[in-house]
């Protein structure tokens, strides 16, 4: 009987979810969808660290990760965290001050000192295609890329 009206509930959830998407615009679609992707990736994560099943529970739980923060952003906290930093970069700042410095815009890019007009554009254009919000990729790493840009090109 338990059984029964959880699988009610979700079918009603599920019923009241598709008619919302209905009357949304697509951007908006996508974007619930994504959220709703990684909720139940956490909660998977959740019911597997609950069972025991640590690490097998890291999958959906990067995965859902990756989602939220982006490949680039996902790296470099792993990166971070190897190196016993905490958080994602040494500025402190958040995207969109143009606090950074000219080797962090470096680092975010890919680059080497001394890298031309063209090659921070190339790497710019590269990575923003990754990461850029239309593409499920976050707002925050495409803002963090526009910093770069600009610190680097001025």
């Amino acid at each position: 009987m338990p059984y029964l009206i959880i699988g009610l509930l979700l079918a009603a959830l599920l019923l009241f979810l598709l008619s919302s998407w209905a009357n949304a615009t697509v951007a908006t679609a996508k974007r619930s969808l994504m959220w709703a992707i990684i909720g139940v990736c956490l909660l998977l994560a959740l019911v597997l660290l609950a069972t025991g099943k640590a690490l097998l529970a890291a999958v959906p739980a990067g995965y859902a990760m990756l989602r939220m923060f982006g490949p680039m952003a996902a790296a470099r906290l792993l990166k971070n965290f190897k190196m016993g930093k905490p958080g994602f970069g040494s500025s402190g700042g958040t995207a969109g001050q143009s606090s950074m410095s000219r080797t962090e815009a470096l680092e975010i890019l890919g680059l080497e000192e001394g890298a031309g007009e063209a090659e921070v554009n190339e790497a710019y254009r590269r990575l923003m295609a990754q990461v850029h919000p239309d593409k499920g990729g976050s707002d925050w790493m495409a803002a963090k890329l526009n910093d770069a840009r600009k610190t680097l090109l001025g």
